[in-house]
């Protein structure tokens, strides 16, 4: 059971890591020192959850009014937990308020905390909060570098564990929630399972510990890549606009542009350096470490969404639409109906022809003999039973041409073998209706 609770546990310690990163934002800011940490938000969010599954349900209608209020006073408690706002509260509510604006996240988290009061977790909540936790920690991480030391140093520090004790605690709660999920249809208990839990959560373990390190050199190792892919991204950003003839004559020109540079150092003779500029200071006049970092700061957001843009505008802009494809091969047929099952019966020599051999033989034979009159023949959508039902109902035809239809179907969809009698009295109808059907009306016979 207490294994049970261990997808709210880590959910809650996620919650209050990247809760942190926030406020430490806002402190730093405020050129302030986080007050609120890790296992101070926590609290919050466990009382979220417990308030959400007490008064939730009891409350009904009445409780988003109530989670309303108690998430102000959440607020209110995490801004007054700093001391310096309250004995800066004399002075006003603006001056206390700038001192610990950070306090405030305390409502945020006894607002995460109500998403959690379900029990057991829902997947989809989790996987949320994983999907925008991770990049809006790093967003978080760039604005904060835009303030100078020692705010800036201690921000970034408080940021890289947070960051690290969100993604863990994140990724084993939305596992768990899974394996859950999952054990709730096939039976699973990965509860019953400590040596997979174990091996699971040393692996975790490991592989954090083996990333602190290396986060020492990760950003310079960034910087590196994207100063040197910066032009590339700007030139592939270009060119998938373009289509391949402008591509080419682009190529070509920029080929003929190297060459010519080349051609120039190799015979242009030396090159002159010039020399430095008149009236610029040097030594004591050049701007102190707090303005180059912000400049470096500010100027690398501005420089990235410039990037940005470029490739978007290009993919936008400059899009060209694919001519369509022409070696397509199709085909096309015409389904002309089910075709007969026998041939028309050959006439015998001095003008006699072969009588059909079995009900579904007379029934063909019987729609050759009467094809050539458009009053009787059967048409091309017309099923026997419907053909034989409208030539009774003109009086043309007698109840032997449905019988006869009739065997026709059993035996040639019905898949039904029809005894030699049926056959025999098939082969009568045939007669009959064969004189019948080419007489006219009016009793003359068809010519």
């Amino acid at each position: 059971m207490a294994v049970g609770w261990a997808p709210v546990a880590l959910v809650v310690v996620a919650e209050a890591a990247w809760i942190s990163v926030v406020g430490g934002l806002l402190q730093e800011f405020a050129f302030g020192e986080p007050v609120l940490g890790i296992p101070a938000l926590a609290a919050f969010v466990v009382a979220g959850i417990l308030l959400a599954r007490v008064l939730g349900q009891r409350l009904g209608s009445r409780w988003p009014g109530i989670a309303l209020a108690l998430t102000v006073a959440a607020g209110v408690a995490g801004w007054l937990a700093s001391p310096a706002a309250r004995l800066a509260l004399p002075e006003g509510v603006g001056p206390a308020f700038a001192v610990h604006p950070g306090g405030w996240i305390a409502g945020l988290a006894l607002l995460r905390g109500f998403a959690h009061a379900e029990l057991p977790l829902l997947e989809g909540t989790i996987a949320r909060l994983l999907g925008l936790g991770v990049p809006g920690i790093a967003v978080a991480a760039i604005l904060g570098g835009v303030i100078g030391e020692p705010f800036r140093g201690r921000f970034l520090a408080d940021t890289l564990g947070a960051s690290i004790t969100f993604i863990v605690a994140a990724t084993l709660a939305l596992a768990l929630t899974r394996l859950t999920a999952i054990g709730g249809d096939s039976g699973l208990d990965w509860r019953r399972n400590p040596t997979w839990l174990g091996l699971t959560v040393g692996m975790l373990v490991v592989a954090v510990v083996a990333a602190v390190p290396l986060s020492d050199v990760a950003g310079t190792a960034i910087q590196s890549m994207f100063a040197i892919a910066l032009v590339p991204m700007l030139v592939v950003g270009f060119l998938i606009g373009l289509d391949r003839m402008t591509r080419r004559v682009l190529s070509v020109v920029l080929a003929a542009a190297v060459i010519m540079l080349i051609a120039f150092r190799i015979f242009g003779g030396q090159t002159v350096v010039p020399s430095p500029l008149q009236g610029i200071a040097s030594g004591q006049d050049r701007p102190s470490v707090v303005d180059q970092l912000m400049t470096v700061s500010v100027g690398g957001l501005l420089l990235i969404a410039a990037v940005v843009s470029i490739l978007i505008l290009a993919a936008v802009w400059l899009q060209r639409t694919r001519p369509p494809e022409m070696d397509i091969v199709e085909w096309r047929t015409i389904d002309r109906g089910d075709e007969t099952l026998a041939p028309r019966p050959r006439r015998r020599r001095f003008g006699r022809r072969h009588e059909p051999t079995g009900a579904a033989a007379a029934y063909v034979a019987l729609i050759h003999d009467i094809d050539a009159d458009p009053d009787v023949r059967r048409g091309p959508a017309e099923t026997p039973a419907e053909h034989a039902a409208r030539l009774r109902s003109d009086g043309r035809a007698t109840l032997s041409l449905d019988l006869l239809a009739a065997d026709y179907a059993l035996a040639r969809y019905g898949g039904v073998d029809l005894p030699t009698r049926e056959d025999v009295r098939a082969a009568s109808r045939w007669r009959t209706l064969r004189h019948r059907l080419s007489r006219r009306p009016g009793g003359s016979r068809r010519a």
